[in-house]
């Protein structure tokens, strides 16, 4: 699929928190876009159409509002490419007894490779979405 100037804009217009141009460029946008259409590739999510019903482009969406979120949490980030966080965030908790603590990774609600798309809502529609996706038998 290729991300066009009127995907981009349409995206804009679904997902009011990345409107700002300044924040967020339209080249990282589209490179968002284009991770989320390899995400959303497969022929059970259907084309894209420019519609609020069509599947792939909730999908498409919401995967790439997610990855905005994630890979540029400052939004004003998003304008230098070289600003990435190098570290996952990890849900993490920590105890403490007297001078001793203790930090450890908390299990994930998610199965872990899903565990990066719970991070935002975002991406939990994403997920939702995607096991609307896969429910259900194939006919090939």
């Amino acid at each position: 699929m290729q991300i066009t100037p009127e995907i981009v804009a349409s995206f804009r217009a679904v997902q009011l928190a990345f409107t700002d141009t300044t924040k967020w460029p339209d080249a990282v946008v589209q490179e968002s876009l284009c991770e989320a259409d390899c995400e959303t590739g497969s022929s059970r999510w259907g084309a894209y159409e420019d519609d609020c019903h069509n599947l792939k482009r909730r999908g498409l969406y919401y995967f790439a509002a997610h990855w905005l979120s994630v890979t540029y949490p400052t939004g004003l980030a998003a304008t230098d490419p070289t600003n990435i966080p190098s570290t996952a965030r990890l849900n993490v908790a920590a105890k403490s007894i007297g001078d001793e603590s203790v930090t450890y990774r908390v299990g994930a609600i998610q199965e872990t490779e899903n565990d990066w798309l719970s991070l935002t809502n975002y991406g939990v529609q994403f997920l939702r979405l995607r096991r609307r996706v896969g429910m259900g038998a194939k006919a090939v």
